[in-house]
């Protein structure tokens, strides 16, 4: 099975990692919380503290279709300032992998430069940072290998988006149905 691996630095926004994690794991994805920091165990923006699986210097591209990057800050800030995190945000690009972001997450697809032409969305106030995107109003939106999510009150819809993407409406609904998703 392909990896889904969700990056996880100290400040992320809790619900806009879990809600992924669970959702991709119900439809059988191995969804992966990688540590950005020197710590497995990662504090999110509200003090829950979060058990990693790995460190982001082992992630293997190879077994990977997507990279998950949650929003809330300071998560946003320090994953933005960490070289690594950018240059596996680049290796996947490269290699016509899946990058999804919530939140003020996109901000930092943007600030690279990744998100030129095509349709985003994020948390309201940042959407300066989608350099050179198509800013729409929408939950969840999928452009191209890029999905993104507007916040926290999307996390449900950015999870589903993303399983419809990496399989289809059908399973979409009748995960809807399961887990009484309105």
């Amino acid at each position: 099975m392909k990896k889904i691996y969700i990056l996880l630095a100290e400040g992320f926004e809790e619900v806009e990692a879990v809600t992924p994690a669970d959702v991709l794991n119900r439809v059988g994805f191995d969804t992966i919380l990688v540590s950005t920091t020197h710590n497995l165990l990662v504090t999110g923006a509200h003090n829950i503290q979060i058990q990693c699986s790995c460190f982001i210097e082992e992630i293997i591209l190879t077994d990977a279709i997507m990279l998950i990057l949650p929003g809330g800050l300071p998560g946003v800030i320090n994953l933005m300032a960490n070289e690594k995190v950018k240059r596996t945000i680049l290796e996947f690009c490269n290699s016509d992998k899946w990058i999804a972001a919530i939140c003020a997450a996109p901000m930092i697809v943007g600030e690279m430069g990744l998100l030129k032409g095509k349709r985003a969305t994020c948390y309201p106030g940042f959407e300066k940072h989608l350099l050179n995107a198509v800013v729409v109003d929408k939950v969840a939106v999928t452009d191209g290998k890029v999905i993104t999510g507007k916040g926290i009150g999307a996390a449900m819809d950015f999870a589903l988006e993303i399983v419809e993407n990496l399989t289809n409406k059908e399973v979409v609904n009748e995960l809807k149905k399961k887990m009484l998703v309105i």
